[in-house]
């Protein structure tokens, strides 16, 4: 593998080239092919566009029924009532699970 003057973009065999970047604590990893240096380079852009969307997008968003509701067994995993409660989310998340 020969590295570019992008860090995150490495040649592969063939000429063919490999986008593995990690950025804001998200992986790029893509193929993109035999393209040239620039399209490469593009094609990153956007990945790294699309991370700064999902993430100004997750920051602002209110978190669903089923997320706290994994988030709460998860944290009561040392009770004795870890069943029932397992039990009552189960039946909840059908109905709510999305508000």
């Amino acid at each position: 593998m020969a590295a570019t003057r992008t860090p995150g973009i490495t040649v592969l065999a063939e000429g063919r080239r490999f986008i593995d970047k990690r950025y804001r604590g998200v992986r790029i990893g893509l193929r993109v092919g035999a393209v040239t240096q620039e399209q490469a380079e593009e094609r990153l852009r956007k990945e790294m566009a699309r991370v700064d969307l999902d993430l100004a997008r997750k920051a602002h968003a209110r978190p669903t029924f089923s997320d706290c509701a994994g988030r709460y067994v998860e944290q009561s995993r040392g009770k004795r009532s870890i069943d029932a409660i397992k039990w009552h989310v189960a039946l909840l998340r059908p109905h709510i699970g999305h508000l």
